[in-house]
């Protein structure tokens, strides 16, 4: 048996715990057909399937690492991950632990077609995913037009019904007198706590006041009348507690008493990442970012191997963008010249002979039709002037069974997955052909779909698309600036700029003495820091001089 645990998520409270129970039966049952052995279960209630913040996910791919089980089974692809990209990175990290990932209603051969094909199921999820987004975007900003509270926690100060605010007089007095007025007049936030908790006013839950809370009432826009969402500046759904000037003034003062240090960040999508390897130790090259010569930022790939232990790989890293620029216009081209028709008749017939009745469904559908057939007799007997209280009572049993029937047929229907259509997957497919290789989430998908692995070695690369040709497009590489070497410049100086801005001082006062003069033969002359009759900084001495001869000699 074929150790095995099982995946399961739905997405938002609105979706009922029938949804998990649906998606285990069908596993389980997908399971034992198969040989497979459930040793245990992960399931993640009301979790997003857009990043990979899910309790029981996380905690499933660090027991993936005991090595104690080798497949995981979901009922769909998307319940894995709607996101591409963490869905390619977690599924390598299952990989490199013995571990693969089934579905158990879209039952993908492991052939190229079927690469290609999860591939396209995961993009088609994803983008459909955020087609999903965007439209709930619109839906939230015609609300927003219309003044209409868009949800989440009522902002204290404030009352909603019917989706409308109003002002708690009560609370907003709260909020005007004892927050905004007392720190605009120079209080500090911890006072404003006290003074609450000295009032015996405590907060929309019965909790006593607390300084991230009172901080986040000062800064929250809501109070001075404002909502900003879609770069635009709502002032039609809030009532304003505060005038703006003083909310203004306040946040104002904010600013300046935050204390915060400013560190170089950046947020970089490496769009290879899971498929870039090193064609020298067979590892992953990982997207990274560093500081060169002149404060240039650079964007690259390094082999993670040679990032754990640099004497394992000697890989050099190469530059994002120029690495990045090749793959996506050898992929361009590629779709240029593939039949995507006869892809697509592949790819559709492929999943669709993939697909298995659903015996649950079947066997409702045909009592429901049964059912039908009994209530047509009944109505044609009823007719023909065939009457009485048992027929009556015998219909309206079949009506009721009819009803849940429907219901159990309807619930079913939303766990049976459907055939794929090859005119929707041509189209698909043809969306790609003249993207705008500016834009990154479009770029991104084009390589999740099409691109299967890309070896880099340091005067070509090889990239293998998802097709059915174990073929290679072999490309030459331009020489590049040695990144790592521009890195390490740049460490290396500051390291020299270090050492050259050393005070003598410094090493004399780590022994205990302070320099008086320097001579040009590098002598010094020192003169002890302690009290006169305090001679023992003298017993230093020797240490000082053996010390300070050896800098000199490296220097």
């Amino acid at each position: 048996m074929k150790k095995t645990v099982i995946y399961a998520r739905y997405s938002s409270d609105s979706q009922t715990e029938q949804s998990i129970d649906g998606q285990l039966r069908v596993c389980k049952e997908y399971a034992e057909k198969n040989g497979y052995e459930i040793i245990a279960e992960y399931i993640d209630r009301a979790m997003t399937g857009t990043n990979d913040n899910r309790p029981d996910f996380q905690r499933m791919i660090k027991d993936s690492f005991n090595k104690k089980w080798e497949y995981v089974l979901v009922y769909k692809f998307d319940r894995f991950s709607r996101d591409k990209y963490q869905s390619t990175l977690h599924k390598h990290t299952l990989k490199q632990n013995g571990v693969k990932v089934i579905s158990a209603m879209e039952n993908i051969p492991d052939t190229p077609e079927g690469i290609i094909l999860e591939s396209l199921l995961e993009g088609m999820n994803q983008y459909y995913s955020a087609e999903l987004s965007q439209k709930v975007k619109r839906g939230l900003k015609e609300s927003r037009i219309k003044g209409l509270f868009t949800g989440g926690p009522t902002p204290y100060g404030y009352n909603v019904k019917d989706k409308k605010v109003s002002i708690n007089e009560e609370q907003a007095n709260i909020v005007r007198e004892y927050m905004f007025n007392q720190y605009y007049s120079g209080k500090r936030i911890k006072d404003i706590v006290t003074l609450l908790a000295e009032k015996g006013i405590k907060n929309t839950y019965g909790k006593p006041w607390t300084i991230n809370m009172v901080s986040r009432v000062l800064r929250n826009p809501n109070y001075k009348g404002c909502v900003y969402a879609d770069d635009n500046c709502y002032t039609n759904i809030f009532p304003a507690i505060v005038s703006e000037q003083v909310f203004d003034e306040v946040n104002a003062r904010l600013r300046v008493a935050k204390r915060t240090s400013a560190h170089f960040k950046t947020d970089v999508n490496y769009l290879l990442s899971g498929k870039l390897v090193c064609g020298k130790c067979g590892g992953l090259m990982t997207g990274d970012s560093g500081k060169g010569k002149m404060g240039k930022i650079y964007n690259y790939y390094k082999c993670f191997t040679k990032k754990k232990n640099k004497d394992l790989c000697d890989k050099k890293s190469i530059s994002q963008e120029y690495i990045e620029n090749i793959v996506l216009l050898a992929t361009n081209e590629f779709l240029n010249q593939t039949d995507l028709n006869e892809l697509s008749i592949c790819l559709a017939d492929t999943y669709n002979k993939s697909i298995e009745k659903d015996k649950v469904l079947e066997s409702l559908n045909k009592q429901l039709q049964e059912n039908n057939k009994k209530l047509a007799n009944f109505v044609r007997a009823i007719e023909n002037g065939i009457f009485n209280d048992t027929t009556n009572e015998r219909m309206k049993e079949l009506e009721i069974a009819n009803k849940d029937l429907q219901e159990k047929i309807t619930n079913r229907e939303m766990l049976v997955i459907k055939p794929l259509d090859k005119n929707v997957i041509y189209s698909f497919l043809c969306s790609f052909k003249d993207i705008d290789l500016t834009d990154k989430l479009a770029c991104q998908r084009l390589v999740d779909i099409f691109i299967n692995k890309v070896v880099l070695y340091d005067k070509y690369c090889e990239i293998y698309f998802n097709t059915n040709s174990d073929k290679s497009k072999q490309l030459k590489l331009k020489e590049q600036p040695d990144v790592d070497s521009e890195i390490l410049f740049e460490s290396k100086k500051k390291e020299q700029s270090y050492s050259k801005s050393l005070d003598y001082s410094l090493l004399a006062e780590t022994v205990g003495f302070e320099p008086t003069c320097r001579f040009l033969d590098n002598r010094i002359s020192s003169a002890a820091q302690c009290d006169l009759f305090d001679t023992s900084p003298f017993s230093y001495y020797n240490q000082f001089v053996a010390c300070w001869q050896l800098l000199l000699r490296k220097t």
